[in-house]
């Protein structure tokens, strides 16, 4: 787990009655409403339907070491996947994720999603999410009260991803994390030159935002409300991360 995602996870849990609201907010609401959506909507896997699919999700599954979660595959152009779910999990991964990226790097998206489950990040994000819809939708609160907080959440969402990041990288290795995090930013099927085309452009941009004061406080300011980091930033933390012992200790053990 990233450093700075683990501290927010200690302070989130010093909130009292912040655990009971939250299991209650996925019990009864989002994770029902996201069952039926997929059922309805997706295709699900299994060792029948996408057998190949589904054989590389359960070593993938085995490696991070949880409990499988039910695998879908939804219809959509772009390149995304994602995971909910505190009693019922799943994971649900574009159609043009499976066609466009080889196995190697599915497998390395599928252990992304796997490592918000191990690190319990679905959990926590319910409460991003009930601040913006009460906030936004139902106007139940005031968002410019809370929006402090907002702030802080989604800070914190960024440096899950990248915990989630680790966890792929550890599985697959760092040099098919880096090949699917630049085809799912081109949206290219084919990588021509190197693989490590978002860490080089992730040292472009920091010289770029250290260039000036001014440059500094523009660039905060347009990420703040992200709920991820940019995508040469993960690329950079995963290559900064590879030559470190944890990272090795873990390569050697899968």
């Amino acid at each position: 787990m990233h450093p700075e995602d683990a501290k927010a996870i200690q302070m989130l849990k010093r909130i009292k009655g912040f655990d009971a609201f939250i299991r209650a907010s996925m019990e009864y609401g989002y994770e029902k409403i996201f069952r039926g959506q997929n059922l309805g909507l997706m295709v699900k896997v299994n060792s029948q339907n996408y057998p190949a699919l589904y054989s590389a999700f359960k070593g993938v599954v085995l490696k991070v070491g949880i409990e499988e979660p039910e695998l879908y595959i939804y219809n959509n152009p772009v390149m995304n996947a994602y995971t909910y779910g505190e009693t019922n999990t799943f994971v649900a991964v574009s159609s043009s994720l499976v066609e466009r990226l080889n196995i190697d790097e599915v497998r390395s998206v599928l252990a992304h999603e796997c490592g918000h489950i191990l690190c319990k990040h679905t959990f926590y994000n319910t409460l991003l999410r009930t601040i913006e819809e009460l906030g936004i939708w139902f106007e139940i609160i005031s968002y410019s009260a809370f929006l402090p907080i907002l702030m802080g959440l989604q800070y914190w969402s960024r440096k899950s991803e990248l915990s989630a990041d680790r966890c792929a990288a550890a599985v697959v290795g760092e040099r098919a994390f880096q090949t699917s995090m630049l085809k799912l930013t081109s949206g290219m099927t084919e990588i021509q030159g190197s693989p490590y085309q978002l860490v080089d452009l992730a040292k472009e941009y920091h010289r770029f935002v250290n260039d000036s004061w001014w440059n500094r406080i523009q660039q905060n300011c347009r990420v703040a409300f992200n709920s991820h980091p940019q995508m040469c930033e993960r690329a950079w933390e995963i290559d900064r991360w590879k030559n470190s012992w944890q990272y090795r200790s873990l390569i050697q053990t899968n």
